[in-house]
């Protein structure tokens, strides 16, 4: 691995410690993962791809990946419990067993999160810096059937 990104990666991991992956020895009910509810904690987080590449890219943390209304999720283990940080239907969130007892917890990692992410911003840059290098950026033009909506329009 580059160099560049290990240092990122331990600074993100010292800042979420002790957010961790989830293991066998973590707590959580048994169908938490489809009875987990949202916290209410949903403004304060960064922007949903931002997260995502904080634990999917750099972390290399496990996305249970799509169900219904839900883009990803990674599981995680905060103080010994089971957590959630989803992007579904509504936005980003962190998803817990109960409300009122995991609110605190809740906003803990969120409040880590937002450290995270502005810790590695660099990071972020870096990884599009070397896209753009290797050619490895691809953007949709789009661009073609707005044309033919505006001729049609301007036609009309």
């Amino acid at each position: 691995m580059d160099a560049k990104v290990e240092k990122y990666k331990e600074i993100a991991l010292r800042i979420l410690s002790p957010i961790k992956l989830i293991d066998d020895k973590t707590k959580a009910d048994k169908n938490f993962i489809f009875s987990a509810k949202r916290c209410p904690t949903i403004n304060r987080l960064p922007d949903y791809y931002l997260v995502y590449f904080l634990f999917a890219d750099l972390l290399k943390y496990k996305d249970l990946g799509k169900f219904e209304k839900i883009a990803w999720s990674f599981p995680i283990e905060y103080n010994g419990k089971a957590f959630l940080i989803e992007y579904r239907k509504f936005g980003i969130g962190i998803f817990v067993n109960e409300i009122e007892k995991d609110q605190v917890e809740a906003n803990e990692i969120v409040n880590k999160i937002i450290r995270a992410v502005k810790a590695v911003k660099l990071y972020y840059n870096y990884v599009a810096g070397e896209g753009v290098k290797k050619s490895e950026i691809n953007v949709n033009n789009f661009n073609f059937d707005l044309l033919e909506r505006f001729n049609y329009l301007k036609d009309s």
